[in-house]
């Protein structure tokens, strides 16, 4: 047997051999289409014999036979939590052959003595929205599949391969001549302590942008725990949206890895919990605005979810969600984005205001936690609840900060902004302790968990960047030592605690750790098919660490940064298409560890600020003007050109 997942074109293929025929199976969830096809061929006419049918774990799944050699399962949503479901759905299953016979019966669809054949199988429900179950899956389904049916399979897998590689061609790595590509993938990953193969870091990078193509496009649910291929009735945590981490870190690399269309079902999700936010604000705090704590589902609930201190109790849901709407701006400039979103980022920050209490001068968030870490009391009982935690003051800030830059771009709502800018001033600044650690809590507390994979003090340096190498140098240190402290005691072996240290790594351009850490998640964490599949199968790590290994290479917080954590495996290499801030599409080309060239597509037109050594800059073989800055350098640049910056 051969089997391949083809990452240019987004197909699966297996081939066999029996009895001296050998077989293929050619595997597409068409994007254009909306229907799974698979092609079955033989090197020899008339040997194509199959059975096919549907199945489903739901409960009272009927299935039937149509007219036109057709299956159909139709059905309704388990029971879940003693509730009866509401969704509705159904399956259509049919072929296309060239020669032999093809049959239907009793819902099993038969094919004999084919040439060859193609299976067509569409699936529809009857959801609209989180408020609206009254579509009619039925037409749906049949839709689908009958646009389907009139392109032949070459022209559906063109339309398919093209649409698809419109998302991935815009970025590539090369980290060098690929030395093992005889060697099968799951050997790859299992020699890769051995071999250091720079080749399959490259393609875990690029497979983390697959995945996020195939998994949330527009008008698509996001991308959940387990994305699209959770392969469990019920999976672990539901497979639902964890927004105390997870469902962020799915979404990181949309950014740098030039996917930011891909990004907007994270903003259609939070414009879903807006109203179901206003409602858990109200009834459950008497509060203005809208909250969500650090769970919700595909029909936007913003209720405390489960029964765990460490975490059920959160209400930074909404800052950190809202901190993607801002993202969203830098890297894209859609103030389209903002206008519609700016309605929610209000109530976000109402609710706040409502909630944040006064205590000697200071707003403190309390009831508190930090996720979803515990600490020790003096009389040493251990508790997660706390006041003021570092996250949410870091949170805030940015959160607050983001909107009142709104604010002054649509040009709207300036006196609220005055009463932000007196919140942001009464929030506790970060401190650091005993052990020089950037501190979790308002109190230096003994951790319960020193070891805890959560780093939620860290987020000020990633994914925010209130403290960084320019404003906050002590700040910065102190984030080291916490982050340090964490991995002595164990902290971040596998999984998306792994991959936010990759990208804490980057930040504080530690290209030696970087790459011991990248190194670490090819061999501890990532299964044969370089799924994230250690502990539990999630895809956070995946996208996580890929998104780590964009940051090493380009950073833009501060100003275009080139190469700030190039991990010290990789001497030689190249990498084009990371966006960075401002929309600018980079091109990354060094040699022995240097860099050696550097392409920029602006985004729009102006200043373009670079972090580090002054390069000259050429446009059109002419050397542009560079003026020195307090980090680096500037020049200014135009939409329609494209710069080359050397040493």
């Amino acid at each position: 047997y051969y089997r391949e997942l083809s990452l240019d074109s987004a197909r699966a293929i297996v081939r066999y051999e029996v009895d001296g025929v050998q077989y293929q199976r050619e595997t597409i969830t068409s994007f254009t289409d909306q229907v799974v096809m698979v092609r079955l061929t033989a090197n020899r006419p008339g040997q194509i014999t199959f059975n096919a049918q549907l199945t489903s774990p739901h409960q009272d799944a009927m299935i039937n036979s149509e007219e036109g050699n057709c299956v159909t399962l139709s059905g309704v949503s388990s029971l879940h939590e003693g509730l009866k479901g509401k969704v509705e759905f159904q399956g259509r299953l049919t072929a296309r052959n060239q020669g032999g016979k093809i049959a239907c019966t009793d819902g099993v669809l038969s094919v004999e003595g084919a040439d060859e054949a193609t299976i067509y199988v569409s699936i529809a429900t009857n959801f609209n929205n989180y408020l609206d179950i009254t579509g009619n899956q039925t037409e749906r389904a049949k839709s689908y599949l009958s646009e389907a049916l009139v392109h032949p399979f070459a022209e559906a897998k063109k339309n398919h391969v093209e649409f698809y590689r419109q998302y991935l061609t815009r970025v590539s790595l090369d980290l060098g001549e690929d030395q093992y590509k005889n060697v099968t993938t799951d050997k790859r990953v299992e020699n890769f302590k051995d071999t250091h193969d720079a080749h399959l870091v490259a393609t875990y990078f690029q497979f983390g942008r697959y995945l996020i193509v195939s998994g949330s496009r527009q008008d698509s649910a996001p991308l959940n725990l387990q994305g699209i291929w959770n392969a469990e009735f019920m999976p672990m945590w539901d497979s639902k949206y964890t927004i105390n981490i997870n469902l962020q870190m799915n979404y990181w690399l949309s950014w740098t890895g030039n996917l930011t269309r891909l990004h907007e079902p994270v903003l259609d999700l939070l414009e879903t919990m807006h109203e179901p936010g206003k409602k858990t604000a109200e009834v459950m705090y008497g509060m203005r605005g809208m909250v969500c704590h650090h769970n919700t589902d595909y029909y936007g609930d913003c209720a405390p979810q489960d029964v765990y201190m460490a975490s059920t109790p959160w209400v930074m849901g909404g800052a950190w969600m809202g901190m993607h709407v801002w993202e969203h701006y830098l890297y894209t400039g859609d103030k389209d984005i903002l206008e519609r979103m700016y309605p929610v980022l209000k109530d976000i920050a109402l609710f706040y205001e409502d909630f944040l209490i006064e205590v000697d001068g200071q707003l403190l968030t309390c009831p508190a936690i930090s996720p979803e870490n515990r600490y020790y009391l003096p009389d040493g009982t251990d508790t997660p609840l706390c006041v003021s935690p570092a996250m949410d003051n870091q949170l805030l800030r940015e959160f607050f900060g983001a909107c009142i830059e709104i604010q002054r771009i649509l040009e709207i709502d300036r006196e609220y902004g005055e009463t932000l800018k007196a919140m942001i001033a009464k929030l506790p600044k970060d401190q650091i302790g005993s052990e020089g650690q950037l501190m979790e809590w308002k109190q230096d507390y003994k951790e319960q968990c020193p070891g805890m994979g959560h780093v939620s003090h860290l987020y000020a340096v990633y994914p925010g960047c209130s403290i960084n190498w320019k404003d906050t140098k002590e700040l910065m240190e102190a984030a080291k030592i916490s982050l340090k402290r964490r991995r002595d005691h164990g902290a971040g072996q596998n999984g998306w605690p792994l991959a936010w240290q990759i990208c804490l790594d980057a930040r504080f351009k530690d290209g030696r750790s970087a790459d011991q850490y990248i190194r670490r998640m090819l061999t501890d964490s990532t299964s044969s098919s370089l799924l994230n599949a250690g502990y539990v199968f999630q895809i956070d790590g995946n996208l996580g660490a890929a998104a780590g290994i964009a940051e090493c290479l380009l950073q833009s917080h501060l100003g275009l940064d080139f190469l700030p954590a190039l991990p010290v495996s990789w001497k030689k290499g190249s990498c084009r298409g990371l966006l960075a801030r401002g929309g600018h599409e980079v091109d990354l080309y060094w040699e022995n560890s240097s860099l050696t060239s550097a392409v920029i597509r602006p985004g729009s037109d102006g200043i373009i600020n670079v972090v580090g050594k002054e390069l000259s800059v050429i446009c059109k073989g002419k050397a542009v003007k560079v003026t020195g800055t307090e980090t680096g350098f500037s020049f200014e640049a135009s939409v329609t050109e494209e710069y080359e910056l050397k040493p």
